[in-house]
């Protein structure tokens, strides 16, 4: 939209962002009218579309201004979110998180108003929101990839072995996203992680070097019967099986972290604020990011608010593999 208020060519804006012109796409953008005030509502787009092209839908405008938004040839103004209370009835400013939609008490400048007297207007009071990612997003974000660095394998890499607790039983499984080691203990899980993982050699070395104590390979067939079940059936991991976080977790509030994700429903996510924990969001996005038990801890249903973040412990694509495996067996 040019700026003395004149319409450019719709078609023309369209073929520059290289959409195909169709006569819905066209009567949407042309819905706009350049005017100083116009900040038009999806209703009110589709009522002024509808009069150009009749069998134009709601879906249809909704979905086109959601695609011009993202393209940069319209801007959305406003919050879409619900009216929020607070008892806060003091005078103040806002800070509103675009990933996990939180608002925040903060203190701003005003902005200045004076031209907009000299204009004509009457102002009687200014909002200000802020909005960006806050800091316990930023937070969460930063322990993820710390996480990740600690579980990467830069003891591995450094040529180090890794020291298993004395009965510990080794076997590995061929799951459709790779093949995943597994190591139990005579108390249950100690590391269930994918073959290729920068430790998985290490991990391997160690384990094949034992048979293991009795009840560790009876929790160790209990482990590879859940993962197949799993796989084939789309069976969750029960909360039963065992895990020995004693030597699974690296600290305590590791093992708070990852058992609380273990409560997060098949198919379903919780962004990691809903955790119902008292960590620190850096603290909690390091233990996530080093989660030695993939699968059993599914961290792949852990999200930074509305965001699903690309972070996986085996990669971005066996994040989505699993996603649309749960998916899939949740509809049946």
């Amino acid at each position: 939209m040019s700026s003395d208020g004149r319409i450019d060519d719709a078609s023309a804006r369209l073929r520059a962002r290289g959409l195909r012109v169709t006569p819905q796409r066209r009567a949407i953008l042309s819905a706009f009218t350049g005017a100083a005030t116009e900040h038009l509502s999806a209703d009110e787009v589709h009522a002024r579309a509808a009069a150009a092209v009749p069998e134009v839908g709601r879906g249809t405008v909704y979905a086109a201004l959601a695609e011009l938004t993202e393209l940069g040839l319209l801007a959305a103004v406003g919050n879409p979110e619900p009216v929020r209370y607070e008892t806060n009835v003091d005078a103040h400013q806002h800070f509103r998180c675009r990933v996990c939609l939180r608002l925040y008490d903060v203190a701003l400048d005003a902005p200045p108003t004076a031209a907009l007297k000299r204009r004509g207007f009457v102002v009687e009071h200014t909002t200000v929101t802020a909005e960006g990612i806050c800091a316990d997003c930023a937070a969460y974000d930063r322990g993820l990839s710390d996480g990740a660095a600690r579980s990467d394998g830069v003891r591995a890499a450094a040529g180090a072995t890794i020291a298993l607790p004395r009965g510990t039983a080794y076997g590995v499984a061929d799951t459709p996203i790779g093949r995943v080691q597994m190591l139990c203990t005579e108390r249950g899980a100690l590391r269930v992680m994918y073959a290729d993982h920068a430790e998985g050699p290490a991990v391997a070395a160690a384990g094949a070097r034992r048979r293991g104590a009795r009840e560790a390979q009876r929790r160790l067939a209990e482990l590879d019967t859940a993962i197949d079940g799993y796989f084939a059936h789309g069976t969750p991991f029960a909360q039963e099986l065992a895990v020995d976080w004693d030597a699974a977790a690296t600290d305590p509030d590791d093992g708070a972290t990852l058992d609380a994700i273990r409560a997060i429903p098949f198919a379903r996510e919780r962004s990691y604020e809903q955790l119902g924990l008292s960590d620190a969001p850096f603290d909690r996005g390091v233990s996530i990011g080093s989660n030695p038990l993939a699968l059993v801890v599914p961290c792949h249903r852990v999200s930074r608010g509305r965001e699903i973040t690309t972070w996986y412990v085996g990669g971005p694509e066996r994040k989505r593999a699993l996603r649309e495996h749960e998916r899939q067996h949740a509809e049946r």
